[in-house]
């Protein structure tokens, strides 16, 4: 993974949503390295999609783990540090620390699109079907009408109102091409008993007005993780963007305390 370091001090690694990749962890990067050793990383499929390359083969979230953990052997973090992700890249931060507990200090998750979860704990209802149906539907050649749908299916925009009429549109355009994961987040499976398994202090992170979907994955990690607790700030999927502020408060507090 490309990755870019700043600040000194415990490690904290960024992991970000799977479109606009680590551009959105910047404003955060610059504030955490104050106190932290920010560790930004890029996801494998945001690259690819900015450098128009396609997957690795049989591509999945273990790809991203995997060369997460590649990434941060090479950089000396084998003792444990914060992670923190956001939608795909919680997903991929989840699956990290489920592989490498040891490595974990805290863990905070931004509603990560682990539909899996859903399947193994009966609560893949029509509404569930339907959100899965749409996204193996996001492949091949990414329009902007597939940018568009997918951020309405994400929770970025209220239902049935298009994202075109969001000030950040034309910044999402040159990323759409990232969406190519989409399918491999919908077919992964795991076992809820790893996540019971795992204590390590874990932060749970709702947006107000966020897809339903992802709500029910949060509560469901919640019912699932023993060390866990939900917090919930205005700004539908992209919480620690609308609530900066707030999220870091949130965030540095349960980090000085390590989860406690």
């Amino acid at each position: 993974m490309q990755y870019e370091i700043t600040g000194s001090g415990t490690p904290l690694v960024l992991v970000p949503g799977g479109l606009s990749g680590w551009l959105s962890w910047e404003p955060h990067a610059k504030i955490l390295s104050e106190n932290y050793k920010v560790v930004r990383v890029q996801l494998l499929n945001v690259q690819c999609g900015l450098e128009n390359r396609e997957l690795p083969p049989a591509y999945s979230v273990q790809t991203e783990s995997d060369a997460l953990c590649e990434t941060l052997n090479g950089l000396q973090l084998s003792a444990p540090a914060d992670i923190v992700g956001w939608s795909y890249g919680a997903f991929v931060a989840m699956q990290y620390a489920l592989d490498y507990p040891e490595r974990i200090r805290t863990l905070t998750l931004i509603e990560p699109p682990a539909l899996w979860l859903l399947r193994t704990s009966g609560k893949f209802d029509e509404a569930s079907q339907r959100e899965a149906d749409f996204f193996l539907t996001v492949n091949g050649d990414i329009t902007e009408d597939m940018l568009d749908h997918f951020l309405q299916h994400a929770g970025f925009t209220e239902e049935g109102k298009s994202a075109r009429e969001l000030p950040q549109w034309e910044k999402w355009i040159p990323f759409r091409q990232s969406l190519r994961n989409c399918p491999a987040a919908v077919n992964f499976e795991d076992d809820k008993q790893r996540l019971r398994n795992f204590a390590k202090p874990t932060l749970l992170v709702k947006g107000t007005g966020s897809a339903a979907w992802l709500h029910n994955i949060i509560d469901e990690l919640s019912r699932n993780l023993p060390n866990s607790r939900i917090v919930e700030f205005p700004g539908a999927h992209a919480p620690h963007l609308a609530s900066r502020e707030f999220f870091l408060n949130e965030l540095s507090k349960f980090l000085r305390d390590g989860g406690m």
